[in-house]
């Protein structure tokens, strides 16, 4: 992969527009006694800091040619008890600040989970993997900075600046003058390194999105399995390098962003020192200033050199943090998918519920399109409350795409879709899930226990509702035989479960959910002869009273609904029962002829055999499984 350069492609800078700004602000407003302790703590260990060369000058000045010593040590004493105090002061600042930063970080990385576990399907769908762990991590990390230093650093530089400056003006106005116009020196470079440096963080911070979206996908569980039975490590590993490479380029050029700059305010530091000694003696020889004076007033300005560089480096680190403020901000202006209907016939929660008591389903007209790409046309049709349909249909025909409308995890561009009569685009989004159940083809599990995945469709569940849904799913003496029982992990993604033993646990999560309507999209495709028997017997444990759609792939599943819907290209082209869909000789008969390789009376026999045949077929443990 081509080293890309960010001058090639230059991002546009966030615009510093005062509601930016103050949005920016807005996140010290829950800490004002804190934030102005801060601030007060600043201007006290500011004006302090004065203290020390200004006893500086009265120690050479008078104490020492007095040769008083009692009145020098009472002026070593003041500089040291002042400096004990700065030094006190500060560890105070310091923990205000970081507990300061500590809490708005905590509250941004919320308010941005918060966000994102509310948007549509669709966003995540087209979110590149380790994008959001960036944005959590890496970039709220990066801001966390901005509260606890550079805010801090300024409003110091700010006020020992200023307090310098009284002092300066107060020994010698000439020579604070002097001091005074190099500062545009100090300042006029900022603005260009400012915006160069944005640039480079704003294009290393999207590839390391870009690694950790690597890393996440290579080193998964599926992925490394994947990974290593193409034997593609080689490949990976180069890939990885190359991208690492590439953020570590883009890191290094933003740490020297500006490094000239820096080399040239060095040298301006070190020159006005020199230019206070040479007018400080000629002033010297005019009795305009004592020895002490030039001393103290040399100390003080590097005093104040040091505030003006901070300040201009403060400016370069604030453009810097825009570009991670301005990614954060995205998020934080994502449009959720809508909760609550947007017209004024809401429903409360309870009388949304109760409106939702059979289960029947109106499909009415229903289109939908992904993006230019038409999904489903024309969808007209009646799913009879506590019945079950299957849908079958080529790989594309729209199957999963007609299932997903209905928890709207999409919404239609066109038509309706009513439960009970109930358009369930007036339902709370809440109220409208609860009711239904799905089972995917992959159950998906948490790296927790077999207990936590269950508890996680109702966490109040009893131990005997636990133990109740896992026999229903046929899966409670398998976890019996386990030693911790179900305290057992299941490891990441269930990967220490065979596909059969997470199919019937992510059955019995949904028994315990109990929905009205249930959704199985080819929850039997990937299991083998006896997974699948057992499978099916919870399904159809959770199929009684139940409507449900099953998106088939086996003939065994499809026999028993009572309609089957053919899907072809977005659209609905037969329906009917099996005997019925078989009599029209179309396209379920093609699907029929091909796919299951036997003809009707062949079927009917081998489904006879094979229910007999698994009726006598134990149910296995634990050592059968894991074989």
């Amino acid at each position: 992969m081509a080293r890309m350069r960010f001058d090639q492609q230059p991002e546009k800078m966030p615009k510093l527009t005062w509601p930016f700004v103050t949005r920016i602000l807005s996140y010290f407003s829950p800490y004002p006694l804190r934030f102005f302790a801060v601030i007060a703590l600043i201007l006290t260990s500011s004006a302090l800091g004065l203290v020390p060369p200004l006893l500086m000058q009265k120690i050479i000045d008078v104490a020492l040619p007095q040769k008083d010593l009692s009145l020098l040590a009472i002026f070593i004493g003041l500089s040291m008890s002042a400096t004990i105090l700065l030094n006190l002061l500060g560890v105070a600042q310091g923990y205000l600040s970081t507990w300061i930063a500590k809490q708005i970080t905590f509250n941004i990385k919320n308010e941005i989970y918060g966000k994102l576990t509310h948007m549509p399907q669709s966003f995540f769908a087209g979110l590149k993997e380790g994008e959001v762990l960036t944005r959590l991590t890496s970039d709220v990390d990066g801001i966390q900075q901005v509260f606890q230093s550079t805010v801090v650093n300024a409003l110091t530089s700010v006020f020992v600046l200023a307090t310098s400056l009284v002092a300066l003006f107060g020994l010698n106005p000439i020579l604070a003058l002097i001091s005074v116009a190099t500062i545009p020196l100090f300042i006029l470079p900022t603005r260009k390194v400012g915006k160069l440096r944005w640039q480079i963080t704003s294009q290393s911070q999207k590839q390391l999105s870009t690694l950790n979206s690597h890393v996440q996908e290579s080193l998964s569980t599926g992925g490394s399995l994947l990974m290593k039975l193409f034997t593609n490590e080689q490949k990976a590993y180069d890939e990885f390098v190359t991208v690492n490479s590439e953020v570590t380029h883009l890191q290094v050029k933003e740490t020297l962003a500006g490094r000239w700059f820096r080399m040239a305010m060095s040298v301006f530091t070190t020159i006005g020192p020199m230019l206070v000694y040479l007018v400080g003696g000629f002033l010297l020889t005019k009795d305009q200033i004592t020895i002490g004076g030039i001393l103290t007033f040399a100390t003080l300005l590097g005093r104040m050199y040091n505030p003006v560089t901070q300040l201009s480096n403060i400016q370069v680190d604030f453009m810097r943090s825009f570009a991670l403020f301005d990614r954060i901000f995205e998020y934080l202006d994502l449009t959720p998918e809508t909760t609550w209907p947007l017209d004024s016939e809401i429903k409360t929660p309870a009388s949304a519920a109760d409106s939702i008591s059979e289960g029947q389903i109106r499909f009415e007209e229903v289109d939908f399109s992904y993006g230019q790409s038409a999904a489903l046309q024309g969808i007209d049709l009646t799913l009879p409350a506590g019945q079950m349909t299957a849908i079958v249909g080529p790989s594309g025909a729209g199957k999963s795409t007609l299932t997903n409308l209905l928890p709207r995890l999409y919404t239609p561009t066109a038509g309706r879709i009513t439960i009970d009569g109930n358009d369930i685009a007036q339902l709370p989004l809440d109220t409208l899930r609860r009711k239904i159940g799905m089972v995917s083809q992959e159950a998906f599990l948490f790296n927790s226990t077999i207990r936590e995945n269950l508890l996680y469709a109702k966490p109040e569940a009893t131990d005997d509702e636990l133990v109740a849904a896992a026999k229903a799913a046929y899966i409670h003496e398998f976890i019996a035989t386990l030693p911790e029982g179900y305290d057992t992990p299941v490891g990441n993604r269930g990967v220490k479960l065979s596909g059969g033993e997470k199919q019937r646990l992510a059955i019995a999560r949904v028994i315990l959910k109990d929905p009205q309507i249930l959704i199985l999209d080819e929850a039997t495709a990937a299991l083998d002869a006896l997974s699948e028997h057992y499978v099916q017997k919870a399904m159809d444990q959770l199929m009684k009273g139940r409507t449900a759609i099953v998106i088939a792939h086996r003939l065994s599943t499809i026999a028993n609904a009572d309609q089957i819907l053919v899907m072809d290209q977005g659209t609905i082209v037969e329906q009917g029962s099996h005997e019925e869909l078989l009599a029209q000789a179309g396209l379920y008969h093609k699907l029929y002829q091909t796919q299951f390789k036997l003809s009707q009376t062949e079927i009917t026999a081998s489904l006879t055999n094979e229910l007999v045949d698994a009726d006598t077929i134990s149910q296995p443990n634990a050592a059968d499984c894991a074989a």
